[in-house]
């Protein structure tokens, strides 16, 4: 039987109601934790919990927490951990969860913030401070964005505002540029002088000197108030003028280009500006030049009797009169029928003649028509040699008494002879009717409802194509159905298998003798006597 150990226990209540000796250790039943008394006060002095593993209090100073080797891990059953008085962290502080939070009033940094950054390596940024000779305070603004740095540590403050400082972004001017501005004492007028001015000093230093009116030597030409300008000489392209004003002034009220005037001046360019009779010509009148009309010259060359060489006269321009026959080169035109030939002289008659019924030839203004009459008559063959020959008639009439069809089809066989038509039956969907010989098989065949027009052959499997019922008395010596001839009046045919409606047909002439193996049936009356005998077969 083992030695057990009891100390003095009680609930929560019974606990805080006694005062233990000094050193007295009790246990709480109700919280289940071991209290320890100092003599005096009502509870115990201090709650060490359930002591489990290493846990050491009090053991290397007091008011200590350690254990006896490793490290103390303080954990809850609950999740969190509240310490609800104040910490000292003597040693290095790690927190290793996601989120810090710190809900303090003042947070004392005493040299710098390490920020690692997402990759754990070599590289850091400090946020670091001044050592304060005084109580700072500095505000993080109410917005988004990065904080600017300064190059140097400086205690010069900032006294510019925001929008103040904006007036600067876009500026690329220098310090330099910027301080050309110190000591500038022109209103705000007098520099919008400048305003749009593109001239170099140099440029401007050229009006310095000059006077209105009066051309300075090496300066600006400065108009005077009527636009006058008073010079001793003038030059052009480093040429001097001679002319005096007098002879300039011959120039006053000329309209004239460069190109009109070399025009008087033995100008030898050819144009092509059309003229009327009212335009004028330049002439060398016995060495002056004058000037003088078209008409003028039209009627110097109608007085004379020049003749024209190798020149080519325009009939759509001009006519040409009084000209004979003779006087040509070719006085006439020859008209041929290919074996016959005929001259016919200028200014003679040309007949197109017609041929009655076959061909009519009017003339109307000039113009010559020839075509065929309304009924042409042609008294020998007609050969048309195109794909298609359109005959819009009420009623055609052929004299033959047999019309031959499919006159190339003489070697593979590969085209349907036949005849068809077009009808409708709904108002919006053309049908085709008609019978043809089927080069397939060599069976003539009545058809209907084909959708589709009939070429070269006729497609079996179009749309709607169904066979057509022929309507007709058939004289003939036999007719096949179903292989077996049923027309000929030789009794030894046999059809097999075929089915013989009998509210169509009528079959007479059967006897008993008729049935290859019969039945007889007899009806009798109550004397014995045979009213009725039926036959029938015995299977």
């Amino acid at each position: 039987m083992p030695t057990i150990l009891q100390l003095r226990r009680g609930t929560t209540a019974e606990n805080a109601a006694y005062t233990g000796a000094a050193g007295e250790i009790t246990v709480d039943t109700t919280l289940n934790k071991v209290l320890l008394h100092d003599g005096s006060t009502a509870g115990g002095a201090a709650t060490v919990g359930n002591l489990q593993g290493n846990i050491r209090l009090g053991s290397t100073a007091a008011g200590e927490i350690d254990t006896s080797s490793g490290n103390l891990t303080i954990d809850s059953a609950g999740g969190t951990v509240t310490i609800d008085d104040n910490l000292t962290v003597s040693g290095n502080l790690t927190v290793s969860g996601t989120t810090t939070t710190v809900d303090s009033t003042t947070i004392n940094v005493q040299n710098a913030f390490v920020f690692e950054g997402a990759t754990d390596d070599a590289h850091e940024t400090t946020l670091n401070t001044v050592d304060p000779t005084g109580d700072r305070t500095i505000s993080l603004p109410n917005v988004s964005g990065t904080l600017p740095v300064l190059a140097v540590a400086s205690t010069t403050q900032i006294t510019s505002t925001p929008e103040e400082l904006n007036i600067l972004d876009g500026v690329t001017a220098t310090a330099a540029e910027l301080n050309a501005l110190d000591g500038i004492t022109s209103s705000v007028s007098e520099l919008n002088i400048l305003d749009g001015v593109t001239a170099t000093a140099a440029e401007i230093n050229l009006i310095d000197g000059s006077a209105a009116g009066t051309i300075a030597n090496s300066k600006a030409v400065i108009y005077g108030s009527s636009g006058e300008v008073n010079a001793t000489t003038l030059q052009i392209a480093g040429s001097a003028i001679t002319s005096t004003a007098a002879e300039l002034n011959i120039l006053d009220g000329v309209t004239a280009t460069a190109a009109e005037l070399n025009l008087v001046d033995g100008g030898t360019s050819a144009g092509t500006t059309a003229v009327a009779g009212g335009d004028g010509i330049v002439t060398n009148d016995n060495g002056t030049m004058r000037q003088t009309t078209v008409d003028t010259f039209d009627t110097y060359l109608a007085a004379t009797s020049k003749t024209l060489t190798n020149k080519t006269i325009s009939g759509a321009s001009n006519t040409l009169s009084n000209i004979g026959n003779s006087s040509l080169t070719n006085s006439g035109i020859t008209v041929s029928d290919g074996s016959n030939t005929t001259a016919v002289a200028l200014g003679g008659t040309m007949t197109f003649a017609g041929t009655t019924n076959e061909i009519e030839v009017a003339e109307s203004s000039g113009t010559v028509t020839i075509g065929l009459p309304s009924n042409v008559t042609i008294s020998g063959d007609l050969t048309v040699s195109g794909n298609t020959t359109t005959v819009n008639t009420a009623t055609l009439a052929v004299e033959d008494p047999l019309i031959n069809l499919a006159t190339g089809n003489n070697s593979s066989d590969a085209v349907d002879i036949g005849f068809y038509g077009l009808y409708d039956t709904s108002g919006s969907q053309d049908l085709y009717a008609g019978m043809f010989r089927d080069a397939g098989d060599g069976k003539f065949k009545l058809f209907k409802d084909n959708q589709a027009a009939p070429t070269t052959t006729v497609n079996t499997s179009g749309t709607g194509y169904a066979v057509a019922t022929l309507v007709a008395n058939l004289e003939a010596t036999t007719a096949t159905l179903g292989g077996s001839d049923i027309i000929s009046t030789d009794n030894t045919k046999t059809l097999t298998n075929k089915t013989i409606v009998a509210g169509n047909n009528t079959l007479s002439g059967i006897v008993s003798s008729n049935f290859s193996s019969a039945v007889r049936l007899q009806i009798l009356d109550s004397s014995g006597s045979t009213v009725k005998d039926l036959y029938g077969t015995s299977t």
